[in-house]
């Protein structure tokens, strides 16, 4: 099975490829520019950033939304991730986050249409942002978080965990695995 996926994302890009190509689905690339809401929940902008790739005529095609959040703001940043971050940068993190708890999750939704069918999963990693923010990290333009989120069951930050390691916390993955398997009940 052959699946599109609307991103111009590189690393999510290789990401689902790395997922799901062991499990029979190959993944190809639909670099199409697609607006972002910036209010509602992981899985409804998923689901918005769909029907756009369906009204184009496209089928059997994957779309996602993923952002951070903190636990000592409801909902924040959220689907505001690279918005915020954009703004603030890494010394706008620390000093929103100085005094508080440092507790987080990524979380993310994948939205899929096959067959006519559509779905949306959803997963989460939680984790902590660490203590020392650098506020001149040059940060990794795809992922600025995973600088300075370290995953529950690690001690590293995500940038400093190897690759092959990585997918083991990757809420992407999980949320594809999810998807993968909904793809195999299909008729």
């Amino acid at each position: 099975m052959k699946i599109l996926f609307a991103t111009q994302n590189e690393a999510k890009l290789k990401e689902a490829i790395d997922v799901l190509a062991p499990m029979g689905i190959e993944v190809e690339s639909l670099p199409i520019v697609l607006h972002e809401p910036d209010v509602g929940t992981m899985a409804e902008v998923a689901e918005i950033k769909l029907k756009q790739v369906l009204e184009q005529g496209y089928d059997t095609v994957m779309v996602d939304d993923a952002g951070i959040f903190f636990a000592a703001f409801d909902s924040f940043p959220g689907v505001l991730t690279k918005r915020v971050f954009d703004r603030i940068g890494y010394k706008g993190i620390r000093k929103l986050l100085e005094g508080e708890v440092r507790d987080a999750w990524f979380e993310g939704a994948v939205a899929v249409a096959c067959k006519g069918q559509t779905a949306i999963f959803t997963a989460k990693t939680h984790g902590r942002i660490c203590d020392q923010i650098d506020d001149e990290m040059t940060p990794n333009r795809a992922i600025p978080f995973d600088r300075i989120f370290i995953p529950d069951g690690d001690t590293r930050v995500l940038h400093d965990v190897p690759l092959e390691e990585r997918l083991r916390y990757s809420y992407r993955r999980k949320a594809m695995e999810k998807m993968a398997e909904w793809l195999k009940k299909l008729p």
